[in-house]
């Protein structure tokens, strides 16, 4: 009878267990062999990942806590100081901490109406790190901002901020006398442009500057695929002042694959040009495209130059 109340009392006391949650309980009553003993359970450590009180908050990482405690000090700094130049280096540690600094975003966007046109852009930039998909109306303003600098850096936030639609950029160009704002829309374009990009930007080469040019034509090569629109666009910069745009264009053509007798005619140019870069790119575009050859050599003198010239345009007007 003594077994059995003992049984009966293990039975309860398992049931008991269950119901509180087994072994996560305090205390485990363990009966056997007749005697009954109470075994002490370590407290159960709370769960890191949960903030130990059972929610579901995700684990913040080292990383994520430092940079809470930079943007609120970035924060007070702002708050504190009276001086652009003060203003632009805070905002420019903005755009290295990006989404990080979302609780930022109303200062970064009232730093756009600071007087010096630096800070402006760099609030600007620090718009496109923190909050890239709601930017656009900010960087539309700095499209139109007074001060070329301003512009320019709206233009490369546009291009930080991947934004797509690419038409307030390319629609200022013809109109946009600064080199240094065309050269950042070209770069932006030749970046994030498509296809249907490439029309709108053969429209606005004359406009460019050469440096702007550059990227335009690598992005004509890459996205294009109308070569017989944009071929004889990119060969009128054969005989551009700028050396290295000249050689872009040779071998632009070269890519494209593109050939007619106006073409292959400023191509003949090229071999009595006065850098060795220009002639090389100039024949070896010529080779490609004919399948000729004509003896032509770099090493030759001038004069042998200028008359391997002759030749090249005489069989051009024959066969091109």
């Amino acid at each position: 009878m003594r077994k059995i109340a003992l049984s009966a009392v293990a039975l309860m006391a398992g049931l008991s267990l269950a119901c509180c949650g087994g072994d996560d309980d305090r205390e485990k009553v363990d009966v056997g062999g007749g005697k009954k003993t109470v075994l002490q359970q370590e407290d159960k450590k709370p769960d890191s990942a949960h903030g130990g009180s059972g929610g579901t908050e995700q684990a913040v990482t080292p990383q994520e806590r430092q940079a809470r405690a930079k943007v609120k000090l970035l924060k007070e700094r702002l708050a504190k100081t009276t001086d652009s130049d003060d203003r632009a280096e805070i905002l420019g540690e903005v755009v290295t901490l990006g989404a990080h600094a979302m609780s930022m975003w109303s200062e970064v966007v009232a730093c756009f109406k600071d007087e010096e046109p630096f800070t402006r852009g760099f609030a600007l930039q620090a718009a496109a790190k923190v909050n890239p998909t709601s930017c656009r109306e900010l960087l539309e303003q700095g499209l139109k901002d007074d001060e070329a600098e301003v512009r320019k850096m709206a233009a490369e936030a546009w291009c930080q901020a991947e934004i797509k639609d690419l038409a307030p950029l390319l629609d200022i160009v013809p109109n946009e006398l600064e080199a240094q704002v065309q050269m950042a829309i070209m770069v932006a374009v030749e970046k994030h442009g498509q296809k249907y990009h490439a029309a709108q930007v053969t429209k606005i080469m004359g406009d460019l500057d050469s440096n702007a040019l550059k990227p335009a034509i690598r992005f004509l090569v890459e996205k294009g695929e109308d070569a017989p629109a944009f071929a004889p666009a990119i060969a009128e910069y054969l005989d551009r002042a700028d050396l290295d745009l000249r050689v872009l264009a040779a071998r632009s053509i070269e890519k494209l694959g593109f050939k007619n007798k106006a073409i292959l005619t400023k191509l003949c140019s090229t071999l009595v040009d006065e850098e060795s870069s220009v002639r090389k790119a100039g024949i070896e575009t010529l080779r490609k495209l004919t399948g000729q050859d004509l003896g032509y050599a770099l090493e030759d003198s001038e004069e042998e130059r200028a008359e391997s010239e002759k030749e090249w345009r005489d069989w051009v007007l024959k066969n091109g």
